[in-house]
């Protein structure tokens, strides 16, 4: 029987990402904060014609 040691942490993922610095993180959060917010307003706008227009009900 063949054994191979394995270093299995339950902290590490496979896919995980390495880690970013602050100054990294602090330039993608506000752009990533608009980005989301952009599209939530997109998606009422969109909802909200639909719904004018008589495409879905509510």
């Amino acid at each position: 029987m063949n054994t191979e040691n394995q270093t299995n942490s339950p902290n590490i993922s496979a896919n995980s990402q390495p880690y970013e610095s602050k100054e990294e993180l602090n330039e993608k959060a506000p752009f990533e904060f608009g980005l989301s917010v952009t599209l939530g307003v997109i998606t009422i706008l969109l909802i909200a014609a639909t719904a004018y227009l008589g495409l879905i009900k509510f």
